[in-house]
């Protein structure tokens, strides 16, 4: 099935694709977290549950809103990966006193060696994906997608 499709793909004619910034930018996302979530397949995480994973233990007590707004995604986006790590005991969510519609987001404790581990591969995984790049290369990258970006220096 895969050699059949990398068959066909080498007989399509892209056209003018390939010279779209763009287009570029997707088929590397999408060639990256395919490595990543092979990388991860032993945790069950997607790069987008690691983010969330990540953001939540670097930030206790964030709202989904806020978590939301950090990823650029509307907050019914963000529900179905929180109530994910939830259910599987590496989040927990408590209602805000000041505001009760909303709840804060908190990494579990037990979930400290399970998320090490995860990031230690992670951690792996990106240092064969900059070993690419010279450090110069990995610098200008990252600025000219902080300029894709509109400069945010984040994302």
């Amino acid at each position: 099935q895969k050699a059949r499709a990398a068959a066909a793909e080498r007989q399509l004619d892209f056209a003018e694709l390939p010279t779209y910034v763009g287009y570029q930018v997707r088929r590397a996302q999408a060639a990256i977290f395919g490595q990543f979530e092979t990388t991860l397949a032993d945790f069950d995480l997607t790069p987008g549950s690691f983010g969330v994973l990540t953001l939540i233990k670097a930030n206790p007590g964030i709202t989904q809103v806020a978590l939301a707004a950090a990823f650029g995604v509307d907050k019914s986006t963000m529900s179905p990966v929180i109530v994910r790590l939830e259910k599987r005991g590496l989040i927990r969510r408590e209602v805000l006193l000041s505001d009760r519609r909303c709840h804060a987001l908190f990494f579990e404790p037990s979930a400290g060696a399970y998320y090490a581990a995860a990031r230690d591969k992670v951690r792996t995984f990106e240092e064969g994906l900059a070993a690419r790049l010279s450090k110069a290369e990995q610098r200008e990258f990252a600025r000219l997608l902080s300029k894709l970006q509109g400069g945010s220096p984040t994302g």
